[in-house]
């Protein structure tokens, strides 16, 4: 029994000998209430501030990614390029009509779809500068929508032709000359040089009725493209914008036909 006390004596004389003077044993965890080393809270410190700035440069990348402005390769940037030409033709085609079409309510349909595609291109033209963008682009028409889906105009322009095809009448001959042949990246619904050449030369209520056909056509053309751009677009403003087109040109299309049908016309 003597010798186990002194046994113990000894165990708690050691552990004594081996705890600081402030009642903590050295190691990884001291004293009842398990706090980290200095030296080991030092480590843990400069862990979370390394993951925290890895967090927030991953946070300030994906920012500049959403924040970066379209290319001259985007959706956004080919539609705005594409749809100002394409309202550009719509300008001229109008401009015919308003000034020697023979019906009232055609010319003023003329100015109505001068003055909003003018206004428009004025919106896109906007766009392209303040994406520090050039006005004119020298990429083939029609490219951001073939990158992204395939072959959408050239279907859109088959399928515009094809709706409106007809007999042999003047505005009949129109409806199916602006067809893009296959492998052609002209873009849907736009009238040759010579529909335009025709357009000019024409009087009287075949004026009105070629101006209509070329026109619903050419409208359709746009809603294709437009319909695309709403879905694909980058930019809010650009699809809000684009589905505009698509909402405006399609009531547009119904009244031209109403308008076909007053003139004794076949539909477009």
């Amino acid at each position: 029994m003597a010798d186990d006390s002194t046994d113990g004596a000894t165990a708690e004389r050691a552990t004594d000998a081996a705890t600081p003077a402030g009642g903590r044993a050295d190691g990884p965890v001291g004293g009842p209430a398990g706090r980290i080393r200095p030296r080991a809270r030092a480590s843990w410190v400069a862990l979370l501030a390394v993951v925290a700035f890895a967090l927030v440069a991953a946070g300030a990348g994906l920012r500049g990614l959403v924040d970066r402005p379209p290319g001259a390769d985007s959706v956004d940037a080919g539609f705005a390029y594409d749809m100002s030409a394409h309202h550009a033709q719509a300008v001229q085609m109008a401009m015919v009509e308003f000034r020697a079409g023979a019906d009232a309510t055609q010319r003023s349909v003329a100015q109505d779809i001068a003055l909003t595609q003018q206004r428009e291109i004025g919106i896109m033209s906007a766009w392209l500068t303040s994406w520090g963008l050039p006005q004119v682009s020298t990429a083939p028409p029609m490219r951001w929508m073939r990158d992204s889906g395939g072959h959408a105009g050239h279907d859109a322009g088959h399928d515009a032709g094809h709706d409106a095809a007809g007999g042999g009448s003047p505005a009949d001959t129109a409806s199916t000359a602006g067809t893009a042949p296959a492998g052609s990246s002209r873009m849907p619904g736009m009238a040759t040089d010579a529909e335009l050449a025709q357009l000019s030369t024409t009087q009287g209520r075949e004026l009105d009725v070629l101006f209509l056909t070329l026109m619903i056509r050419h409208h359709r053309g746009g809603i294709a493209m437009a319909q695309y751009a709403a879905a694909q677009a980058q930019e809010a403003n650009v699809r809000a914008l684009a589905r505009a087109m698509v909402i405006n040109q399609a009531v547009e299309i119904d009244q031209m036909q109403a308008d076909l049908r007053a003139l004794g016309a076949p539909p477009a």
